[in-house]
Protein backbone atom coordinates (compact mmCIF):
# COMPACT_ATOMS: atom_id res chain seq x y z
CA UNK A 1 0.00 0.00 0.00
CA UNK A 2 2.75 2.47 0.65
CA UNK A 3 4.23 1.82 -2.53
CA UNK A 4 1.31 2.19 -4.43
CA UNK A 5 0.74 6.09 -2.13
CA UNK A 6 4.53 6.98 -3.09
CA UNK A 7 3.94 6.42 -6.77
CA UNK A 8 0.77 8.50 -7.26
CA UNK A 9 2.55 11.22 -5.63
CA UNK A 10 5.51 10.50 -8.00
CA UNK A 11 3.21 10.66 -11.15
CA UNK A 12 1.04 13.06 -9.64
CA UNK A 13 4.48 15.16 -9.18
CA UNK A 14 5.03 14.97 -12.95
CA UNK A 15 1.43 15.78 -14.17
CA UNK A 16 1.85 19.41 -11.78
CA UNK A 17 4.98 19.63 -13.86
CA UNK A 18 3.04 20.44 -16.95
CA UNK A 19 -0.21 21.22 -15.64
CA UNK A 20 -2.62 18.10 -17.03
CA UNK A 21 0.15 17.00 -19.89
CA UNK A 22 -0.80 12.68 -19.83
CA UNK A 23 1.75 10.06 -20.97
CA UNK A 24 5.73 10.75 -20.54
CA UNK A 25 5.14 14.01 -19.59
CA UNK A 26 8.22 14.44 -17.66
CA UNK A 27 9.84 15.27 -20.53
CA UNK A 28 7.56 16.99 -22.13
CA UNK A 29 8.00 19.82 -19.28
CA UNK A 30 11.76 20.75 -21.05
CA UNK A 31 15.12 20.42 -19.44
CA UNK A 32 18.40 23.22 -19.43
CA UNK A 33 19.72 25.52 -16.99
CA UNK A 34 19.55 28.23 -20.00
CA UNK A 35 15.79 27.60 -20.56
CA UNK A 36 14.75 27.38 -17.07
CA UNK A 37 16.42 30.57 -16.19
CA UNK A 38 14.60 32.44 -18.03
CA UNK A 39 11.19 31.18 -17.56
CA UNK A 40 11.11 28.40 -19.95
CA UNK A 41 10.42 30.67 -22.46
CA UNK A 42 13.01 29.11 -24.81
CA UNK A 43 10.59 28.10 -28.22
CA UNK A 44 11.83 31.33 -30.04
CA UNK A 45 16.00 30.98 -29.12
CA UNK A 46 16.44 27.01 -28.77
CA UNK A 47 20.22 27.45 -29.21
CA UNK A 48 21.85 25.42 -27.10
CA UNK A 49 22.66 21.42 -26.36
CA UNK A 50 18.84 20.75 -24.76
CA UNK A 51 17.35 23.13 -27.74
CA UNK A 52 15.59 19.41 -28.73
CA UNK A 53 13.01 19.76 -26.27
CA UNK A 54 12.01 22.91 -26.80
CA UNK A 55 12.07 23.38 -30.49
CA UNK A 56 14.13 21.50 -33.11
CA UNK A 57 14.48 24.06 -35.09
CA UNK A 58 17.12 25.90 -32.89
CA UNK A 59 19.30 22.75 -33.66
CA UNK A 60 20.50 24.18 -36.59
CA UNK A 61 21.84 27.69 -34.93
CA UNK A 62 24.48 26.10 -33.21
CA UNK A 63 27.69 26.00 -35.24
CA UNK A 64 29.45 23.38 -35.66
CA UNK A 65 30.05 19.59 -33.74
CA UNK A 66 28.95 20.31 -30.21
CA UNK A 67 28.31 18.25 -27.06
CA UNK A 68 26.09 18.88 -23.94
CA UNK A 69 24.21 17.74 -20.95
CA UNK A 70 21.78 18.78 -18.16
CA UNK A 71 21.13 17.24 -14.92
CA UNK A 72 18.20 18.25 -12.10
CA UNK A 73 16.79 17.21 -9.01
CA UNK A 74 13.22 17.95 -9.61
CA UNK A 75 10.58 18.65 -7.25
CA UNK A 76 13.19 18.42 -3.80
CA UNK A 77 10.93 19.17 -0.68
CA UNK A 78 11.23 18.33 3.08
CA UNK A 79 9.97 14.93 3.09
CA UNK A 80 11.08 14.07 -0.55
CA UNK A 81 14.33 13.72 -2.11
CA UNK A 82 13.19 15.03 -5.47
CA UNK A 83 13.70 12.89 -9.02
CA UNK A 84 16.71 13.11 -10.58
CA UNK A 85 16.61 13.78 -14.57
CA UNK A 86 19.70 13.75 -16.83
CA UNK A 87 19.96 14.76 -20.36
CA UNK A 88 22.59 14.46 -22.91
CA UNK A 89 23.06 15.38 -26.43
CA UNK A 90 25.86 15.30 -29.44
CA UNK A 91 25.23 17.44 -32.80
CA UNK A 92 27.14 19.38 -35.54
CA UNK A 93 25.80 21.26 -38.47
CA UNK A 94 27.54 22.27 -41.54
CA UNK A 95 26.23 24.13 -44.23
CA UNK A 96 23.16 25.01 -42.89
CA UNK A 97 22.11 21.36 -41.95
CA UNK A 98 22.03 19.85 -38.91
CA UNK A 99 21.59 16.40 -37.19
CA UNK A 100 21.93 15.49 -33.22
CA UNK A 101 20.71 12.80 -31.09
CA UNK A 102 20.01 12.85 -27.35
CA UNK A 103 18.84 11.07 -24.54
CA UNK A 104 16.45 11.72 -21.48
CA UNK A 105 16.28 9.36 -18.30
CA UNK A 106 14.37 10.32 -15.03
CA UNK A 107 13.67 7.57 -12.01
CA UNK A 108 13.04 7.56 -8.82
CA UNK A 109 14.09 4.52 -7.27
CA UNK A 110 11.95 1.46 -7.84
CA UNK A 111 8.87 2.52 -8.75
CA UNK A 112 9.12 4.80 -11.42
CA UNK A 113 11.62 5.26 -14.42
CA UNK A 114 11.38 6.94 -18.00
CA UNK A 115 14.21 6.86 -21.02
CA UNK A 116 13.51 9.07 -24.24
CA UNK A 117 15.63 8.51 -27.12
CA UNK A 118 15.30 11.41 -29.78
CA UNK A 119 16.76 12.26 -33.05
CA UNK A 120 16.94 15.68 -34.56
CA UNK A 121 16.91 17.06 -37.99
CA UNK A 122 17.15 20.72 -38.85
CA UNK A 123 17.75 23.19 -41.94
CA UNK A 124 17.97 26.45 -42.11
CA UNK A 125 17.54 28.52 -45.52
CA UNK A 126 17.45 31.98 -46.67
CA UNK A 127 14.49 34.49 -46.98
CA UNK A 128 15.43 37.35 -48.77
CA UNK A 129 18.76 38.64 -48.75
CA UNK A 130 19.24 39.16 -44.79
CA UNK A 131 17.56 36.18 -43.27
CA UNK A 132 17.36 32.55 -42.81
CA UNK A 133 14.09 30.30 -41.29
CA UNK A 134 15.39 27.57 -39.36
CA UNK A 135 12.89 24.43 -39.45
CA UNK A 136 13.36 21.27 -37.81
CA UNK A 137 12.13 17.67 -36.31
CA UNK A 138 12.52 15.39 -33.69
CA UNK A 139 11.98 11.37 -33.87
CA UNK A 140 11.71 9.96 -30.07
CA UNK A 141 11.01 7.03 -28.59
CA UNK A 142 9.74 6.79 -24.74
CA UNK A 143 10.34 4.14 -22.68
CA UNK A 144 8.33 4.54 -19.23
CA UNK A 145 7.64 2.38 -16.15
CA UNK A 146 5.54 2.72 -13.23
CA UNK A 147 5.69 0.68 -10.37
CA UNK A 148 6.09 -2.32 -12.69
CA UNK A 149 3.91 -1.16 -15.29
CA UNK A 150 5.33 -0.53 -18.65
CA UNK A 151 4.43 1.87 -21.71
CA UNK A 152 6.56 2.16 -24.64
CA UNK A 153 5.67 4.38 -27.91
CA UNK A 154 7.13 6.44 -31.02
CA UNK A 155 6.38 10.07 -30.99
CA UNK A 156 7.48 13.30 -33.06
CA UNK A 157 8.03 17.04 -32.76
CA UNK A 158 8.01 19.74 -35.18
CA UNK A 159 9.47 23.19 -34.99
CA UNK A 160 9.94 26.66 -36.68
CA UNK A 161 11.96 29.62 -35.94
CA UNK A 162 11.58 33.02 -38.24
CA UNK A 163 13.39 35.73 -37.85
CA UNK A 164 10.76 38.92 -38.17
CA UNK A 165 13.84 41.45 -37.53
CA UNK A 166 17.66 41.80 -37.33
CA UNK A 167 16.91 41.44 -33.42
CA UNK A 168 13.74 39.82 -33.10
CA UNK A 169 12.55 36.38 -33.79
CA UNK A 170 8.78 33.90 -33.93
CA UNK A 171 8.99 30.18 -32.80
CA UNK A 172 6.56 27.54 -33.04
CA UNK A 173 7.16 23.84 -31.96
CA UNK A 174 4.65 20.92 -31.87
CA UNK A 175 5.51 17.78 -29.48
CA UNK A 176 4.20 14.24 -29.53
CA UNK A 177 1.61 14.77 -32.44
CA UNK A 178 1.66 11.60 -33.20
CA UNK A 179 1.79 9.37 -29.42
CA UNK A 180 -0.63 7.13 -28.70
CA UNK A 181 -1.83 8.31 -25.11
CA UNK A 182 0.18 11.77 -24.82
CA UNK A 183 -1.35 14.90 -25.08
CA UNK A 184 -0.12 16.60 -27.76
CA UNK A 185 2.17 20.25 -26.35
CA UNK A 186 2.20 23.37 -28.21
CA UNK A 187 4.39 26.05 -27.69
CA UNK A 188 4.76 29.49 -29.67
CA UNK A 189 7.20 32.64 -28.47
CA UNK A 190 8.68 35.62 -28.90
CA UNK A 191 12.59 36.96 -28.37
CA UNK A 192 13.53 40.24 -28.77
CA UNK A 193 17.22 41.78 -28.24
CA UNK A 194 18.37 44.96 -27.95
CA UNK A 195 21.29 46.97 -26.60
CA UNK A 196 23.49 45.47 -29.36
CA UNK A 197 22.39 41.79 -28.26
CA UNK A 198 23.13 42.41 -24.73
CA UNK A 199 19.68 41.87 -23.21
CA UNK A 200 17.22 39.80 -24.42
CA UNK A 201 13.34 39.27 -24.01
CA UNK A 202 11.69 36.32 -24.05
CA UNK A 203 8.09 34.92 -23.77
CA UNK A 204 6.16 31.78 -24.86
CA UNK A 205 2.54 30.24 -24.53
CA UNK A 206 2.23 26.89 -23.93
CA UNK A 207 -1.15 24.85 -25.38
CA UNK A 208 -2.21 21.21 -23.74
CA UNK A 209 -4.47 19.53 -26.56
CA UNK A 210 -5.08 23.06 -27.74
CA UNK A 211 -5.82 24.58 -24.07
CA UNK A 212 -3.76 26.97 -22.55
CA UNK A 213 -1.27 25.67 -20.04
CA UNK A 214 1.10 28.44 -19.30
CA UNK A 215 2.61 31.72 -19.78
CA UNK A 216 6.78 31.44 -19.38
CA UNK A 217 8.52 35.17 -19.47
CA UNK A 218 11.99 35.79 -18.91
CA UNK A 219 14.98 37.86 -19.77
CA UNK A 220 18.57 37.41 -19.97
CA UNK A 221 21.43 40.57 -19.31
CA UNK A 222 25.27 39.74 -20.15
CA UNK A 223 26.80 41.82 -17.82
CA UNK A 224 30.28 40.98 -19.62
CA UNK A 225 31.71 38.95 -22.33
CA UNK A 226 31.72 35.74 -19.84
CA UNK A 227 28.45 35.96 -18.13
CA UNK A 228 25.00 36.07 -18.46
CA UNK A 229 22.09 36.49 -15.92
CA UNK A 230 18.78 35.48 -15.98
CA UNK A 231 15.30 35.40 -14.62
CA UNK A 232 11.76 34.33 -15.22
CA UNK A 233 8.32 33.54 -14.29
CA UNK A 234 5.98 30.69 -15.34
CA UNK A 235 2.68 31.52 -15.35
CA UNK A 236 0.04 28.47 -14.94
CA UNK A 237 -2.88 29.68 -17.30
CA UNK A 238 -3.68 33.46 -16.69
CA UNK A 239 -3.15 33.10 -12.98
CA UNK A 240 -0.35 35.45 -12.38
CA UNK A 241 -0.72 35.22 -8.78
CA UNK A 242 0.56 31.82 -8.86
CA UNK A 243 3.46 32.18 -10.68
CA UNK A 244 6.48 30.59 -10.26
CA UNK A 245 9.64 32.31 -10.68
CA UNK A 246 12.89 31.37 -11.77
CA UNK A 247 16.79 32.97 -11.67
CA UNK A 248 19.92 31.50 -13.27
CA UNK A 249 22.72 32.60 -14.85
CA UNK A 250 25.66 31.58 -17.62
CA UNK A 251 29.56 31.44 -18.08
CA UNK A 252 30.99 31.59 -21.14
CA UNK A 253 34.77 30.54 -21.42
CA UNK A 254 35.82 30.11 -25.17
CA UNK A 255 33.78 27.01 -26.55
CA UNK A 256 32.62 26.07 -22.72
CA UNK A 257 29.43 27.08 -21.69
CA UNK A 258 28.05 26.47 -17.80
CA UNK A 259 24.62 27.15 -17.03
CA UNK A 260 22.61 26.95 -13.61
CA UNK A 261 19.52 27.78 -12.99
CA UNK A 262 16.54 27.65 -10.22
CA UNK A 263 13.10 26.77 -10.10
CA UNK A 264 11.31 28.66 -6.74
CA UNK A 265 7.93 26.81 -6.74
CA UNK A 266 6.74 25.54 -2.89
CA UNK A 267 4.60 23.32 -4.29
CA UNK A 268 5.55 20.04 -4.90
CA UNK A 269 8.94 21.57 -4.97
CA UNK A 270 12.51 23.86 -5.85
CA UNK A 271 14.64 22.10 -8.84
CA UNK A 272 17.94 22.69 -9.09
CA UNK A 273 18.92 22.91 -13.10
CA UNK A 274 22.87 22.56 -14.49
CA UNK A 275 23.60 22.25 -18.06
CA UNK A 276 27.08 22.09 -19.98
CA UNK A 277 28.01 22.10 -23.87
CA UNK A 278 31.14 22.39 -25.66
CA UNK A 279 31.04 23.60 -29.29
CA UNK A 280 34.03 22.04 -31.66
CA UNK A 281 34.37 25.50 -33.80
CA UNK A 282 37.63 25.43 -34.28
CA UNK A 283 37.26 22.04 -36.20
CA UNK A 284 35.09 23.99 -38.26
CA UNK A 285 36.93 26.59 -38.90
CA UNK A 286 38.30 27.61 -42.39
CA UNK A 287 42.17 27.33 -42.08
CA UNK A 288 44.32 30.32 -42.23
CA UNK A 289 46.58 31.22 -45.22
CA UNK A 290 50.11 32.10 -44.62
CA UNK A 291 50.35 35.65 -46.70
CA UNK A 292 54.70 35.54 -47.21
CA UNK A 293 57.00 37.74 -47.84
CA UNK A 294 59.50 38.76 -51.17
Amino acid sequence: MKRIAIAAVIFGLFAAAVLGAEGTIIFQGGHGAKAYGMGGAFVALADDATGALWNPAGLARIEGLWVGGATATKFTAPGFEGVPFQFASLGTTFEGFGVGIAWGMASAGELYSANAFIGTAALSFPVGEEFEVDVGFNAKYYMENLDGDSYNTFSFDVGLIVPIAETFSVGIAAFDIAAADISPVYRAGLAFSFLEGAAKVVADVCMVDMNLDSIDLGLGLKLVEMLEIRAGAMVPGTEFENATFTVGAGLMIADLSVDAAYVLQGEPGDTLVLSLSYSFKELFAPAEEEVGTE
